[in-house]
Order: structure tokens, then sequence, then C-alpha cells
């Protein structure tokens, strides 16, 4: 390793999502000056606010192994950053334990959900089987023809938006350099290391460099390895409720709902790989709308108050990318997907561990980018 600029160690984080936020929180509060390089005029105004803040590991989940020890160690965290940065920041982000009911419609959705319970309830889990009747008890406006459930309780929720606004007001008072309107053009590299960030506003050094760009990450910035990161577009309604419809997180295959305190219920999503097009479309939200009449007659009769659309940050096997790259000094924190608010205190924690060399209980091996070959 090279020695660290004058001044103690120094790096640059690529993206102000909430990755990179999140990043660069951890890395300054233990003493690493950051650099924050964002393209455009805000923080965290792409996938990072686009989202449902549904914090749901067991349903995320495919099956036992490394992905759902790092889910379930992201869960444990949450509450320890939400505590942190509301009393730094005055910022509440409406983080709740709501619990999370999964929904089958169909013979197909009953097989899905009947093995996730088998195996979630091997693992030690707890998931808990409900019939239509107790379903119905414990949420009323539910009256889609459900022929089966499964309860998480332990599945929270918060609010996105306010969660950026706070690691964003975080890093602000812990000293983060902040350049907005500024995007990588190529990487510095000094004897085989990356050694800064040639940028639109001209040269940032630093002992190292952290890609946290998400859906953008596999734009061309000199490296000589592939980044696979692919942009996937979820689009979301918003309706508004004079009185919550729902006390929990609801979840068919084909829709999701989620009542936020503000009186605001939230509806998802699409999924379409489409590019680098986040406009909303009269079929994605006609599919979301559906779904959502699917569930509750009470929900799909409410006028949609507004729509909008993310890109989700995708792998091509649907699995983040963290830790360290080909390029010494360079580290990968992208591709995320659909847990990137659940994972963002984790990865922050798990990128400042690997550049000042503590160690960490979760193995990055299974989530490195040499899984993917390289052209």
């Amino acid at each position: 390793m090279t020695p660290p600029l004058r001044g103690g160690v120094k790096a640059v984080v690529i993206g102000g999502g909430i990755t990179g936020l999140a990043v660069t929180d951890e890395l300054t509060r233990r003493g690493v000056r950051v650099d924050l390089l964002e393209r455009s005029a805000e923080l965290g105004t792409e996938a990072s606010s686009a989202a449902a803040g549904i914090l749901a590991p067991q349903s995320e989940a495919e099956g036992p192994g490394p992905f759902l020890q790092l889910l379930l160690a992201a869960a444990q965290m949450i509450p320890e950053a939400v505590s942190r940065l509301e009393a730094l920041t005055g910022i509440s982000v409406g983080h709740r334990v709501s619990g999370l009911l999964a929904l089958a419609f169909s013979d197909a959705d009953r097989q899905a959900l009947e093995k996730s319970l088998e195996w979630q309830t091997q693992a030690g889990l707890a998931p808990e089987r409900m019939d239509p009747p107790a379903v119905r008890r414990i949420e009323p406006a539910l009256d889609g023809p459900v022929r089966v459930a499964v309860y998480w309780p332990q599945t929270a929720v918060l609010d996105p938006r306010q969660f950026v606004r706070a690691y964003a007001r975080a890093v602000e008072q812990q000293g983060a350099s902040i350049h907005l309107n500024t995007a990588a053009r190529k990487v510095a590299v000094r004897a085989g290391r990356a050694a800064g960030v040639e940028t639109t506003g001209g040269l940032i050094e630093a002992d190292w460099v952290i890609h946290c760009a998400g859906p953008w990450a596999g734009e061309e910035i000199g490296l000589p390895f592939g980044m696979p990161s692919i942009p996937a577009r979820g689009q979301i309604l918003q309706f508004s409720t004079p009185a919550p419809l729902f006390r929990r997180v609801v979840k068919s295959p084909r829709a999701y709902l989620v009542q936020r305190a503000d009186g605001c219920l939230i509806a998802g999503t699409t999924l379409e790989y489409v590019g680098f097009d986040k406009r909303t479309t009269e079929e994605g939200i006609r599919k979301v709308h559906s779904g959502v009449k699917e569930i509750s007659t009470k929900a799909g009769a409410l006028p949609v108050e507004s729509s909008w659309a993310g890109l989700r940050p995708d792998t091509p096997d649907h699995l983040p990318v963290l830790g360290p790259t080909p390029l010494e000094g360079f580290l990968a924190a992208f591709g995320h997907f659909r847990n990137g608010i659940l994972l963002a205190p984790l990865t922050g924690r798990l990128i400042a561990d690997w550049i000042l060399g503590s160690r960490s209980s979760l193995d990055l091996a299974p989530f490195g980018i040499s899984r993917f070959k390289q052209t």
C-alpha cells in the first residue's frame, strides 16, 4: 500500500446516493477525509429518493446463504443508524416496525410462498403462516382473494427521502467535501494503484476511490475491467388516504402497499430493463394499479395522486458488488438493486473496515467483482 496523503487517509466517493452517503458518513466518522462526487445538483435524487423504504431481509432472499446473512446483518444495524442520524441532524426518518404480509392469490403464488415458509422456518427465521380470516382480522382493507399469507412481524419501514436528507446533513456536519454537478471522468492511476479521480471540475487526489454510482457505475471511467451495473426501472404510485388503510406493509407478487404516517399510500412497482429511461408509462401505471386492486378494492378505488420512476442499480445476478477490485485502492459498492436503503449503513461500515484494516465477520468474497467474467 502506498503511504497516505499528508494529513491522513483521504478517499474519493463517486456517487451521492444513499450508498455513497453512507460510505462517506462512516469514513468521515472514523477520521478519513472524503470528497463526495455527485453528478446532479442534489444528493440522493435518483433511486434513493424514489424507493418505498421497505426493510425486509426475509422477503428479499431466495434461500439461506451469504446474501441472507448480509441482509440480516444490515437489518440489525438500521435502528442504531436511525437513532444516531436523528440525534445528530434533528431529521425524523419515519422508522417503525410495521410487519409485512406476503399474500398468495393463485396456486403459483401459494406454492412459491409455501416454499419460502418452509426454508425460513428451517432457518429459524420464525415466519408466521396465516389463513384468509386471520389476514382480514388484522388488515380489514385487504379484501382480495387471499389463499394463504406469510407474516414477518419484524419487517420495518422508513421514509427514504428523509433518510437521504439525514445522511446528507450528517456528512456535511462531519466535514466531507461535497462536489455537486461534478461527474467522474477517469480514475487517476499511479504505480498501478488508484490515486484519485479526474472530474469535470479537475483532479482530486486520494488514497482510495470508492465507486458508489449505482446504475451509472458501468459508465466508462478508464478502468481496465468492466463494472457490471444494469439500470432497472421501477414505477411507483402515490395515493392520499384521509385515514390509514393499512398498519402493515402488504405485498403480493404483483404489487406492494406501504402506508406512511403522513397519509400517503405508496404502491409499486414494475421491473423494466429499458436503459436510463426514467419516464413513467401508461402501461407501467396500469400494471401497478391492477396489482393494487387485486390486494384491496378500497386502495384500488383511490385516485392516483402522483407517480414517478426510479432506476434501481442491478447486476446480472441481482446481488451487490462490494469490496476490492483488480485495481488496488479502487473499491466497489454498487448493485444493491431493491435493497439500497436497507444495506446502506452496513455497506458504509464494510467499506470503512476494509480501508482502515478492521476485521469484519462478514465475508465479502461472494459479492466480489471477480464472480463476473471480465472481457
